[in-house]
């Protein structure tokens, strides 16, 4: 690590003589989980403890005098930093952008205002609060490493989240990413990956292509992402997100799966998300995600329902108290799970913080090819953490 830090110093420092604008940046997160037990079979109620390091990231970007190259250059150990990324840029006017790289996994152009990781927010990542998706398969309520399996007998995924309704960003893979802004209001975003040995049209058929539209009382837009594999013929995002009202932001998202024969099976996930100040120290987060049917013989029900009450303590202690339910019901055969997660911040959300929590949930056992509704069990933490960046 004292390799690593030396190396991008020296960059900053060689760099600064190229680039006007030049800044290195770190960024450390620790939790640990005092207590963790669940009451599934075989675990006797036996009480254990864990913890690790979810986040050691150093950032280093930089552009000339005049603004039109750049670059970002990220590497990371953890939880959620295990790859490098980096990308580099041009910008010869003000109305285009292009981009090759990636941006390790953040995601660019998202569509997903307060719904997806912007429900809990940094929280998210420390893992004192359940991830930004949260939802069936991966789950808080059933295993993530069984999410590939999770399918009915004709090969649907069963699974939702709030990723199903709303686009979370281009990121992870190298691409060719552009950025079209004609006029202030009207933007389209492209993005292709490249990857050695690929034809053509493999790279083609994983194009996404965002059309932007901004206006006075909010946003809307229109994202296609293919699918290079062939798998699929993609997913369709519709967003709009509307802020006319002070203190109030609304998000609606709908999502498809396009999916050559089948299309006709897979459903429509439609996402509602709010945030509402209600006072200067009272806030209130709520989130929806369901699948609607688009087959009048499909009996599969998901529904996934969060709320998000934030009180403010004084200027930097704030309590959270999560809550969250999901069903799924198919063909009669259903399943509920629940959560329930209050946690208290001392420090400033995009700041340094120290966060303590309770975390309960249920969940299902699940064999690879089914869940077995005969076996819920209860688990439970006590994590905290602690988030720092410079």
């Amino acid at each position: 690590m004292k390799k690593i830090i030396a190396i991008l110093a020296m960059v900053a420092l060689v760099g600064g003589v190229a680039f006007a604008e030049a800044a290195v940046s770190g960024h450390v997160i620790g939790t640990v989980n005092l207590f963790e037990s669940d009451t599934s079979d075989g675990t006797d109620g036996k009480i254990s403890g864990g913890g690790g390091m979810n986040r050691i990231r150093l950032e280093a970007s930089g552009s000339d005098e005049e603004g039109k190259f750049g670059a970002w250059v990220r590497i990371g150990n953890g939880q959620y930093d295990g790859i490098a990324g980096g990308y580099a840029w041009w910008k010869p006017i003000d109305q285009f952008l292009l981009r090759m790289g990636n941006n390790n996994y953040d995601g660019f152009n998202s569509k997903d205002g307060v719904t997806r990781w912007g429900f809990y927010q940094t929280v998210t990542d420390t893992g004192v609060a359940f991830e930004g998706a949260n939802a069936w398969g991966p789950s808080i309520y059933i295993d993530g490493e069984f999410a590939d399996d999770f399918k009915d007998a004709t090969g649907v995924n069963l699974g939702i989240n709030f990723s199903s309704a709303f686009f979370e960003g281009y990121g992870g893979k190298n691409a060719l990413m552009l950025e079209i802004k004609p006029v202030e209001m009207f933007g389209l975003n492209i993005s292709l990956p490249y990857f050695d040995g690929a034809l053509a049209e493999d790279i083609f058929k994983g194009l996404t292509l965002q059309l932007d539209l901004n206006l006075d009382f909010g946003n809307i837009a229109f994202t296609y992402v293919g699918d290079a594999s062939g798998a699929s013929g993609g997913n369709a995002f519709l967003y709009a997100g509307i802020g006319a009202i002070e203190g109030v932001a609304l998000d609606i998202g709908l999502g498809l799966t396009l999916d050559g024969d089948t299309v006709e099976k897979q459903p429509i996930n439609v996402g509602l998300g709010a945030k509402v100040d209600i006072s200067e120290t009272i806030g209130l987060k709520a989130r929806l995600v369901a699948g609607v049917p688009t087959d009048s013989d499909d009996k599969l029900t998901k529904i996934l329902f969060d709320v998000l009450p934030s009180f403010a303590i004084n200027d930097s202690m704030t309590f959270f108290v999560s809550v969250g339910l999901g069903v799924l019901d198919a063909d009669g055969d259903a399943w509920v799970g629940f959560h329930f997660n209050p946690y208290l911040q001392v420090g400033s959300e995009w700041g340094p913080k120290f966060l303590a929590g309770i975390k309960v949930w249920q969940d299902y056992a699940y064999d690879g090819k089914h869940l077995d509704q005969g076996d819920s069990y209860i688990k439970w933490a006590i994590p905290i953490a602690l988030n720092v960046g410079f």
